[in-house]
């Protein structure tokens, strides 16, 4: 049945194209951010993908990373997803576990991910407020710097229209229920913006209720020359966490927290706070230079409570189960600044100067307590970084243009990790370093139309640690100082284009990358480290667009891709986490203005688990396939829309990993963790 199904799907993606009558987004029409300044997409020699606000609503969306699955065709991971997509992460490039640190994440062209390894907050982007999405599918290390090396996705929020004033309430399985409302209006020269969401899921699993409560705000003034904008935001979740299930997948109990011989998760939870703000403006200094700086400051503070903890007499050791509370306080902020000089050079094209600031910290501290005895750890960095840049685009032709660009970054790190006991024995570690890289592109661009072009490029990007990469997580949940670490650095060859067969959009790349200095978990020694071994990534992106009818459009995106050890141990082995083929297939159909069907489907394939290569662990995660069902129907200024997800049922997981059966604080064997069955919901909209 699976054989057949993937036979389908493969068979729609390639035959799309030749029935179509128009697609809905011309490209001559669409306006992007990719180089930092507003260009026209056929512009930039990139394989770039927008995501309009009329697509996000048809599939009834309540996450971004719902709608960059199921619109985007990309492989959303997590280990507590659950109905709102908590913590989930986006691998577009072939990263495996490290492609929430590979692929950068912004708004409005500012930096929303984290400084550390955790996945983006994006509960605090109110899905009501998008405009578009726009997602490069490969690297932008010159245009962004720190990790653009998979690909960057930018959230655009709307700016334009007058007014967009809606209050929506969804219910649905396991105790979901959702309240979200946004109030955006304009009065002469100035739009404000308020938006605000409450979300609550008691969840499929034990012990993975969750809670959700975020504010936007957002005022932005236009003047003759120039604009300025301020905003502010702030969340707060609670979300409860039952640990893997210890088995491969499709085995065990899928529902039950995990509550063993080695550990507890028994009324484990993590409570997240996130706040910020955000200014910019923008100054036309003469008729061909424009000015734009951006300013921002973010804070994050997690608390983790595991009551149970772990068993202090866990198998090594003798005596029965001994479950110690532990619980942990980490926090992290991070400032920003950015300006850039957008030059029109005539004849000589366009030039992007820019300068890029960030300083930030994090620290952590975190307890353990036995019967007549407390441990206490304390580990804190610091990380200081500056970047100058530069991208030109340079009319060779009237159609044919040159890009090239460079960026060299530097990175002060100050890390300090200690521990003290309740018997007076302490330790401390500190370490200082200065650490730099480069980025540069060089490429063509052709246009063979408005709508048409093809591009090569090749160029390097790179990623520096995140600020908790400096340290490892040894027995009963102990953190413990692993070594700086130097920068991954990344070079790309790509070759891309967009064309028409008849009237429907085609758009694809080729790529292949090397990957030097590799950053990422070694399960074996339990800390992050360069790997010394290269790794060679290649794939090929694929994706169409038509309407069959006027009533009846069709879209496919797809990837064929893998990521090998060029050399080391694992010489020919493939990359953990790393599916061969993703399949995304969506059909939509307008029974007339207020009226219309959807279903969307998504095929991963199989891939290694999490520390497969550390441990020689080759047994592979089966391929999956979720297909979700949507109905939407408008009666003057309500909305109502249907959402079934899962709807084959399909018992699966995005996540899994291999453990040594010695640590008592980890897991023994395989693990993963399970995604949610079948589910229905149904939400209601008024607007005003």
């Amino acid at each position: 049945m699976k054989k057949t199904t993937i036979a389908g799907l493969i068979g729609l993606l390639f035959s799309s194209p030749i029935f179509a009558a128009e697609t809905n987004i011309k490209a001559k029409d669409v306006i992007v951010t990719a180089n930092r300044v507003h260009e026209k997409i056929q512009n930039i020699p990139a394989n770039i993908q927008v995501i309009s606000p009329e697509d996000i609503q048809e599939i009834n969306a309540t996450s971004i990373p719902q709608i960059l699955s199921q619109l985007g065709g990309f492989n959303v991971t997590g280990t507590a997803l659950g109905q709102f997509n908590q913590g989930a992460t986006i691998d577009i490039g072939g990263y495996g576990a490290t492609s929430g640190s590979t692929t950068l994440v912004l708004i409005n062209g500012q930096r929303v991910s984290p400084i550390d390894s955790s996945a983006t907050p994006w509960e605090i982007i109110p899905v009501q407020s998008i405009d578009r999405i726009e997602v490069i599918k490969g690297s932008a290390g010159v245009q962004y710097g720190d990790r653009a090396v998979g690909g960057v996705i930018n959230i655009v929020t709307n700016e334009s229209q007058k007014s967009i004033n809606q209050a929506s309430a969804t219910i649905g399985s396991f105790g979901t229920t959702g309240m979200n409302a946004i109030f955006q209006n304009k009065l002469n020269d100035t739009l404000f913006r308020i938006s605000g969401n409450a979300n609550h899921s008691d969840g499929w699993r034990q012990n993975t209720s969750s809670d959700q409560y975020s504010i936007n705000a957002r005022i932005t003034q236009s003047f003759e020359k120039s604009s300025a904008y301020l905003e502010v935001f702030g969340n707060h979740n609670k979300n409860q966490t039952p640990g893997a299930v210890v088995a491969p997948i499709g085995q065990g109990s899928p529902r039950d927290v995990k509550c063993d011989i080695y550990s507890c998760f028994k009324g484990a939870n993590n409570i997240y706070d996130n706040y910020g703000l955000g200014l910019g403006a923008t100054y036309d200094l003469a008729s061909n230079i424009n000015f734009e700086v951006d300013l921002s400051h973010k804070n994050t503070m997690t608390k983790f409570n595991q009551p149970w903890g772990t068993n202090y007499n866990a198998p090594s050791f003798s005596g029965s189960a001994d479950y110690t509370p532990y619980n942990s306080k980490y926090n992290r902020w991070r400032t920003d600044a950015s300006p850039r000089l957008k030059i029109n050079l005539e004849k000589l094209g366009i030039l992007v100067i820019g300068y890029d600031f960030a300083h930030s910290y994090g620290s952590v501290n975190g307890s353990d307590y036995f019967p007549s005895y407390k441990y206490t750890t304390t580990s804190n960095a610091t990380l200081t970084d500056n970047s100058v840049y530069f991208n030109h685009q340079l009319p060779l032709q009237e159609n044919l243009a040159l890009i090239s660009g460079f960026r060299r970054q530097l990175q002060q790190i100050v890390a300090n990790d200690g521990w003290l006991d309740s018997d007076g024995f302490s330790s401390s570690n500190n370490a200082k370093k200065t650490t730099s890289a480069n980025a540069w592109e060089l490429g063509l661009n052709y246009k063979f139309s408005d709508a048409e072009k093809v591009y090569i490029k090749y160029g390097q990007s790179f990623r520096f640690p995140n600020i908790d990469e400096f340290w490892g997580y040894s027995g009963f949940n102990r953190t413990f100082f692993g070594g700086l670490i130097n920068p991954q650095i990344d070079r790309t060859a790509e070759i891309g284009s967009t064309f028409e067969i008849g009237n429907t959009k085609v758009t694809t790349s080729v790529f292949q990358t090397r990957t030097e200095d590799s950053i990422r978990y070694n399960v074996g020694t339990q800390k992050n480290i360069n790997d010394a071994n290269l790794v060679e990534r290649k794939g090929i992106y694929l994706s169409t667009a038509s309407f069959i009818t006027d009533r009846l459009s069709f879209y496919t995106n797809s990837k064929l891709q893998e990521a090998i050890y060029e050399d080391g141990q694992n010489k020919g082995k493939s990359f953990d986490l790393v599916p061969k083929l993703l399949i995304n297939a969506r059909v939509n159909y307008k029974f007339d203005n207020d009226w219309s069907l959807g279903l969307v489907t998504n095929y991963v394939g199989s891939q290694y688990y999490d520390g497969a290569n550390d441990k020689s662990a080759y047994t592979k995660m089966p391929s999956y396939i979720v297909s979700d069902l949507y109905l939407n129907k408008k009666i003057n200024q309500w909305d109502f829309r249907l959402a079934i997800k899962n709807l084959s049922n399909e018992r699966y997981s995005t996540y899994g990993g291999y453990q040594d059966k010695n640590n008592p604080s980890f897991y023994a064997g395989y693990y993963y963790y399970p995604s949610d069955p079948r589910s229905v919901f149904a939400s209601l909209s008024y607007n005003f």
